[in-house]
């Protein structure tokens, strides 16, 4: 009788771990959708390294109707499992192009940098010319879209713009957002 108990106690722990497996895992993942506007534009140099020089430059094209990027806003749906490092993010937006208003997305790869959850499309065809970056804390908080406008090699730098004044620079976005 005794081992019959035992054997039904047994059972009954398997029973109730293996139902709260997949429970458990189901928690642990983190999904989110956040939007954020773009507001902060810098030059780059085609190494990704400030350009303060032509700041206002970048500001003067991203404000133009076909390449309108100043105030857009983006919207980022993310799934994270901080366990297993599973990521998957998509960021969505209004066309750059004011003369063709529909609403593009770009699905993000993670990058997987250390210090942040961090995600990048580069050169998606949503947008030919651009580099879509998101990055989250590893606390789910501070979210950071940067898009990198790409400009033809000849004119010797390309326009950044990101919702975060103290975004990284393009050449170090591992860096957390503060």
């Amino acid at each position: 009788m005794a081992f019959k108990k035992l054997a039904n106690a047994i059972t009954a722990g398997l029973l109730a771990a293996f139902c709260c497996v997949p429970a458990l895992a189901a928690a642990a993942d983190q999904t989110g959708k956040v939007s954020v506007t773009l507001s902060y534009v810098r030059a780059v140099k085609q190494t990704g390294s400030p350009d303060p020089g032509h700041d206002k430059d970048c500001t003067d094209q991203l404000k133009q109707p076909t390449s309108k990027y100043i105030g857009m806003p983006v919207s980022t749906s993310y799934s994270i499992d901080p366990d297993t490092l599973i990521e998957s993010a998509t960021s969505s937006f209004p066309s750059p192009n004011a003369t063709k208003p529909i609403q593009l997305s770009a699905k993000l790869s993670p990058l997987g940098i250390a210090g942040v959850y961090a995600f990048g499309a580069f050169r998606p065809s949503a947008l030919p010319n651009a580099y879509v970056l998101f990055q989250i804390g590893l606390d789910f908080k501070n979210p950071v879209s940067t898009f990198l406008v790409l400009n033809e090699p000849s004119v010797g730098y390309n326009c950044s713009i990101s919702s975060s004044k103290s975004a990284p620079a393009v050449s170090d976005f591992a860096s957390p957002a503060n």
